[in-house]
């Protein structure tokens, strides 16, 4: 979390929306915070994923993240979204190509899956900052 505002909220999405299964769509954690620049809303669903990464399965979970931003907060609120997916490993070429080519879809826009490896300082800030519609 170093180099990213200090006032944030971090919802843990298995907390606050319990499944009570193992195997389920939704995000790992979804982050606010407020770009002062822009004055906007920030989300960012965020799924960690330890060892090998299935794209198809983190794509699904983070367009539940997706989902969940979009039914929680005001539609009033100038908002952008930003998808991280936090992984501990290597990954293979052609996982990292599905998430590379991959969008999610909120409010009528689409948007890139932004990838960083656990354990190296600033990754967080880094994948914040590549974020764009596409």
């Amino acid at each position: 979390m170093a180099n990213i505002p200090s006032e944030r909220v971090v919802l843990d999405v298995d907390l606050v929306f319990p499944t009570g299964r193992a195997d389920t769509n939704q995000c790992d954690f979804v982050l606010f915070y407020i770009n002062s620049i822009q004055s906007s809303l920030i989300a960012v669903p965020m799924e960690l994923k330890r060892g090998d990464v299935d794209a198809s399965e983190a794509i699904a979970q983070l367009q539940e993240g997706a989902r969940i931003v979009n039914n929680y907060t005001p539609r009033d609120v100038e908002m952008d979204l930003v998808l991280v997916l936090v992984h501990g490993g290597s990954m293979h070429r052609s996982q990292r190509n599905r998430l590379r080519t991959a969008r999610i879809r909120f409010r009528g826009a689409e948007f890139p899956i932004n990838t960083a490896r656990c354990g190296y300082q600033g990754n967080l800030a880094q994948a914040l900052a590549k974020s764009s519609k596409r």
